[in-house]
């Protein structure tokens, strides 16, 4: 299965700090872990959603890596508890067992981000591709979106 990674230029792909000291839903911070999904779109949405809309940022680039197989699904009964969702992963990164799992995006329902443990033994054997540049859209930057 191939995974994709959207980041800035000055980090590799592997690279798991941003992770590590802001957190993320599903990690609390200073647990490891590398998010990724299922396709360059749902990657570049996950960090759209972050984003200063009013600035179009021009330092981000995307890789690839194979993953051996499909990940199993991580549950969560409410995935709309940041808390529950952290608990989660910090207990399935801790645990060690999987290098990848699968979790429900929030931001498109029915996609998949796949999250990826550095603590895991194969972590260091993946390879990622060379990054490729990425430019976002113009049109999703606007400071003051209307509602329709």
């Amino acid at each position: 299965m191939k995974v994709y990674r959207l980041h800035r230029r000055v980090r590799a792909a592997a690279n798991y700090s941003g992770a590590m000291e802001a957190g993320g839903r599903w990690n609390p911070i200073g647990t490891p872990m590398l998010y990724t999904a299922q396709h360059l779109s749902l990657a570049c949405l996950e960090i759209l959603v972050h984003l200063d809309k009013s600035e179009i940022p021009l330092d981000y680039v995307w890789s690839w890596t194979e993953l051996d197989g499909a990940p199993g699904t991580l549950h969560v009964a409410d995935t709309g508890r940041v808390s529950a969702c952290q608990s989660a992963g910090r207990v399935w990164v801790s645990e060690g067992e999987q290098l990848a799992v699968r979790v429900p995006s929030i931001v498109i329902p029915g996609e998949f981000n796949i999250l990826l443990n550095p603590l895991h033994g194969s972590y260091d054997t993946l390879t990622w591709s060379a990054p490729s540049p990425f430019r976002f859209d113009a049109r999703l930057f606007v400071a003051e979106p209307r509602i329709l």
